[in-house]
């Protein structure tokens, strides 16, 4: 499963391949999480995502790459990405695919068994397991929405962890997720512009996500917001817009779950710089995209 993010609305590339080549020429992001905060083992992720918008706007190219670390688990995960774009006077279609390969590591030393003579998990040792995997995405979008569905882990990796004797094992498969998302740009005044966000994710075996996030730009400079996360966390968000080409936001995570015992919340923050590169006047597909053009400084 991959990780989530609180700021997913300046992070939807990694859910739905789709969102590649959506943006800007050059569209390059940073990413860390921390996730529950002073409870031991728990997630910790390193994600940055590159993509370009190529071929008049018809086509999208981009790579990324994450590191999630929770637990006796890190795993690195890098791909990919390809996606077409069908343009209309005010709308565009994406289609995206992409290609993933996973590198898991199982570290037995941050293991506690309940059974201490249980051998299916060498304690002792490490493990890795590495693979492919996919993904696809189908997008609907212009300046002012979104509406997309993305999915993850399609071929489903099995993992096998065991000792010298191949009759213990201890064995789990990552599952496919879904995600469902949709977003709208709304201002009467563009010195104050909301954005609003919906997320679903699902996959089998866990509680279903829903995140709703609003966020204010104020002067194209200011960011503020929160998003409310279903019996799961609030988080406040604060950051910083500079020249329509580069954007730093903080985020915090008030968790709402029994978890909040026993953590300090979470903290995450987001890099971005996305930019056409000066060819704003000088080639098709970046000038002027959509009939209504409204919010194409959002980054």
């Amino acid at each position: 499963m991959y990780p989530w993010f609180t700021q997913y609305r300046s992070n939807m590339y990694l859910y739905n391949p789709a969102f590649c080549g959506t943006k800007r020429f050059l569209d390059f992001r940073m990413f860390y999480r921390n996730q529950w905060d002073g409870f031991e083992g728990a997630p910790k992720t390193y994600a940055a995502t590159l993509n370009m918008r190529l071929a008049e706007g018809k086509v999208g190219l981009g790579g990324f790459a994450f590191n999630d670390q929770i637990g006796p688990f890190k795993t690195v995960y890098a791909g990919g990405t390809f996606a077409f774009h069908i343009k209309m006077d005010d709308i565009e279609l994406s289609f995206g695919v992409q290609g993933v390969y996973m590198n898991q590591t199982f570290n037995g030393s941050k293991v506690t068994l309940h059974n201490s003579v249980d051998k299916s998990i060498d304690l002792a040792s490490s493990s890795t397991i590495k693979g492919g995997d996919g993904s696809v995405g189908l997008l609907l979008i212009n300046d002012r929405f979104y509406l997309g569905i993305g999915a993850n882990n399609l071929l489903g990796k099995e993992m096998t962890y065991y000792q010298e004797d191949p009759f213990y094992k201890g064995k789990y498969k990552t599952e496919p997720s879904i995600s469902l998302g949709a977003a709208y740009n709304y201002a009467e005044n563009q010195d104050y512009t909301f954005e609003n966000s919906l997320m679903a994710l699902y996959t089998s075996g866990v509680p279903i996500y829903f995140d709703y996030t609003l966020r204010l730009h104020i002067k194209q400079i200011l960011v503020t917001g929160v998003s409310i996360r279903v019996k799961d966390a609030i988080a406040l968000h604060l950051g910083l817009s500079l020249k329509n080409k580069v954007q730093i936001i903080y985020s915090y995570d008030v968790v709402t779950s029994p978890l909040k015992k026993y953590h300090q919340n979470s903290h995450e923050i987001s890099f971005v710089f996305s930019s056409n590169m000066g060819r704003d006047e000088k080639q098709k597909g970046f000038n002027k995209r959509f009939l209504r053009q409204k919010f194409q400084y959002l980054l």
